[in-house]
């Protein structure tokens, strides 16, 4: 197979190969003439013939750099006649030089060997010669033909300088699956969000976004007013512990001496007064309760509750339709003001045409820009006044602290005080563009244009109050579609009957609350006569010192369930008692951190969430199916998946989870597959793969570097009988799949070939072509 590939690294060693120079036919036939006569004399001479088939003729070598002479036999040709043969085939060898130009590198054989091999009819089995493709024992060799690749030899250490591998071919099933496009993404079983578990404040963040985290580790530190408090509590549960106990062991020393009297029986007494003047002061609330309640009926069902509200948006918007009549009659008499100015300014004009003026001083221009300044200064401090009331408006708003009427109020008196600064903003410039046109035609000493400007000045106000008015007028306009817009709630609260429903329930409520109060109050009564009743039977029995000592147990056992209350608190905070007010905060699973929604000094609210932590070493592959190849996809399927990120590698896995619902639109059902990542995988990555659904037969595969392009066809180079030395040979490739090629034609299982350096070894044949030629 011939090639003419480039070469890479001309630094190579050279191929060692055999080439022929095939001479002039006429000193050609002269060759072979003097080889027959020399042939005849040598039979004539020698005492035995010798056999036909071990005649051998001596070639001299075409290269001089690589000689490979053939190895012939004589049969006793006389010494003379051998010397004069060799002697005539120099000379003849030496004028064919001299008087032919070099024949083509392509023709790897002479006419000579053409003829010499018709002649005897075998192959010659010399150094070099495979390189010209000759078929051993082949009678009409075509000159320059190839029957097999020419080998590639490699010498000295070239071959592992080049990083040339070789590797016997494989056999691989093939199989056969549903193809996919999809993208790496986290598997959720697999995300965790790290929380605080107490309010507080972030004193420590040891871990930023793409940091890896083992299990167990501390990723930051929360310090919280709320562990200082339950510390606290549990010192106060701590003595409160003690005190009972200390009361307890008091009392029942004062048991045994029979300290006690008539003491607790009093105070049972007392409570049983207490309670029943609380249930008498409840049952009064109760009454005065559902008096109020038959007023707000009689008052609701006259509409009394909801007519102010309405007569009060009904005047507003009166008052401010009033407002935008008020204000389009100032813009028309703004709009007849302009008119006049210019009639005045032409007029003037005309005057000074004929001379009629002289120059006015500027100071009438620069008192009128003093004036405008002080005039923006205060419009700027309404402004700053009327932002902070609507800013205070707005969050007693929030709060429910003022109503909705007085935020709008607070609106339109900033939107008046902003209005107002735009229009003093728009007199200073115009008073400092009136300033320095009089102080222009004051340097240049125009009298005549002195009444002209002053007029200009008072068109330019004119104007100036044209747009104050057109803005008051827009203003008026929408304080009239806010109090419609009020008018119209009040409207739709005051026929819903909101307002009135709203003092009814009231009302109800405290009547309810009256009702409940009575009832404790009864039920504290009641317990209060049975304790007092108890009391008595006690002091009757004489056991006035066992009640004490129940008491005091009681607060004993309290005192006791507060303090393993307070201890659990602390538990549930993550602290021991007498710890610090902080608390550590770990990672639950090892990963790598994909988001921080915090940082360092950050108050938290409680269950507050600081980060995402992934554990990547096992993602999801994210794909839609086709409704057609639904049914032959299962949970469980393999999938092999390649990442154009990671060019090369072939990653498997197996689909994980397969969604029950068709989306409409696209008619693809998502599916998820689980891959092993060792870390090459990154979240966001586009994936490409198989879900593999069936196997074939086996079939021979390459990897897909080993295969070269040669003469627009596809080669491998396979090892020949020495280590050093390959053959190009033609292939028929098929599918390339996870970087190896399926080869259909041209090699079997376990010959050897190159997998690694094949583009070296192309051009060290490259390089080794282009020296045959020259």
């Amino acid at each position: 197979m011939n090639s003419s590939p480039k070469p890479l690294k001309p630094n190579t060693e050279p191929i060692k190969r055999v080439t022929k120079k095939n001479p002039a036919l006429p000193l050609v036939a002269a060759v072979l003439g003097v080889g027959l006569l020399a042939f005849l004399l040598g039979r004539g001479t020698a005492p035995n013939p010798p056999a036909p088939g071990d005649a051998a003729r001596r070639r001299e070598p075409m290269n001089s750099e690589s000689p490979t002479p053939l190895q012939s036999k004589k049969k006793s040709a006389p010494w003379p006649i051998i010397g004069a043969v060799v002697g005539v085939g120099l000379l003849a060898f030496v004028v064919g030089r001299a008087t032919s130009p070099d024949p083509p590198a392509s023709m790897g054989t002479s006419e000579t060997a053409t003829k010499e091999h018709g002649e005897e009819g075998h192959a010659e089995g010399e150094e070099g010669h495979e390189e010209g493709g000759h078929a051993e024992g082949e009678e009409g060799h075509e000159e320059g033909g190839h029957g097999g690749g020419e080998e590639i030899v490699f010498e000295g250490d070239s071959l592992k300088t080049a990083g040339v591998q070789v590797a016997p071919v494989a056999l691989a099933l093939q199989t056969s699956g549903i193809p996919f496009n999809g993208e790496i993404e986290a598997s959720p079983n697999r995300v965790v969000r790290v929380s605080s578990v107490v309010p507080g404040r972030v004193t420590r963040l040891y871990v930023s976004i793409g940091d890896k985290v083992r299990r167990g580790q501390t990723v930051a530190v929360v310090e919280s007013r709320a562990i200082g408090e339950a510390q606290s509590a549990y010192q106060q549960a701590v003595a409160r512990f003690n005190n009972a106990r200390s009361n307890l062991n008091v009392v029942l020393q004062q048991a045994r001496a029979g300290v006690f009297s008539r003491a607790p029986i009093e105070a049972a007494r007392r409570t049983q007064v207490e309670a029943a003047a609380d249930v008498r002061a409840q049952e009064s609330a109760v009454r005065q309760a559902r008096v109020v309640l038959d007023n707000v009926l009689r008052q609701a069902r006259i509409g009394t509750f909801a007519s102010p509200a309405l007569e009060a948006a009904r005047a507003q918007s009166a008052e401010a339709t009033q407002a935008l009549r008020t204000s389009e009659a100032a813009l028309t008499n703004a709009r007849a003001s302009v008119e006049a100015a210019q009639q005045e300014l032409e007029r003037r004009r005309q005057l000074a045409a004929g001379g009629a003026y002289v120059s006015r001083p500027v100071e009438e221009a620069r008192r009128a820009l003093v004036a405008a300044r002080s005039s923006r200064g205060a419009a700027q401090s309404e402004v700053a006044t009327t932002r902070a009331n609507l800013a205070r408006a707005r969050s007693l708003a929030g709060e429910g602290l003022v109503s909705q009427r007085d935020l709008e109020a607070a609106q339109q008196a900033y939107d008046t005080a902003t209005a107002r600064l735009e229009t003093a903003q728009s007199d200073e410039a115009t008073a400092q563009q009136e300033l320095e046109r009089q102080q222009k035609l004051a340097a240049s000493n125009v009298a005549g244009t002195a009444e002209v400007g002053a007029a200009q000045s008072t068109l330019a106000a004119a104007q100036a109050d044209v747009r104050t008015r057109s803005a008051e007028v827009a203003r008026a306009r929408s304080q009239v579609r806010l109090a419609s817009v009020a008018l119209s709630r009040e409207r739709a609260t005051f026929g819903q009957n909101i307002a009135n429903r709203r003092e009814v329930s009231q009302a109800q409520s405290t009547v309810e609350t009256a009702r409940n109060a009575l009832l404790k109050a009864r039920q504290t009564l009641t317990v209060a006569n049975a304790a007092y009743e108890r009391e008595v039977r006690i002091f009757r029995q004489n056991l006035n010192n066992i009640a004490q000592v129940q008491t005091a147990r009681s607060g004993y056992v309290q005192a006791q369930s507060d303090l393993r209350a307070a201890r659990t608190a602390l538990t549930l905070f993550k602290s021991a008692p007498g710890g610090v007010a902080s608390v550590p905060i770990v990672a639950p699973i090892s990963g790598v951190v994909q988001a921080r929604e915090v940082a360092q000094g950050e108050v938290l609210d409680s269950d507050a969430h600081l980060m995402t932590i992934a554990d990547l070493s096992v993602v999801h592959v994210d794909m839609f199916l086709p409704e057609r190849d639904i049914a032959r996809v299962r949970v469980g399927a393999p999938v092999k998946v390649n990442v154009d990120a990671v060019p090369g590698r072939l990653f498997t896995g197996r689909i994980e989870l397969i969604h029950t619902e068709l989306d409409p639109k696209t008619r693809t059902v998502e599916a998820h597959a689980e891959i092993p990542n060792d870390g090459a995988l990154r979240v966001g990555m586009f994936a490409r793969g198989q879900i593999v659904t069936s196997s074939g037969a086996a079939v021979v595969t390459v990897p897909a570097e080993a295969l070269q392009t040669m003469e627009g066809k596809q080669v491998v180079f396979v090892q020949a009988d020495k280590p050093n030395e390959f053959t190009a040979r033609e292939v028929e490739t098929g599918a390339t799949e996870g970087g190896r090629t399926v080869i259909k034609n041209g090699l079997k299982p376990g010959e050897k070939v190159v997998v690694k350096g094949a583009f070296m070894v192309k051009a060290q044949a490259m390089k080794a072509e282009l020296g045959h030629e020259h």
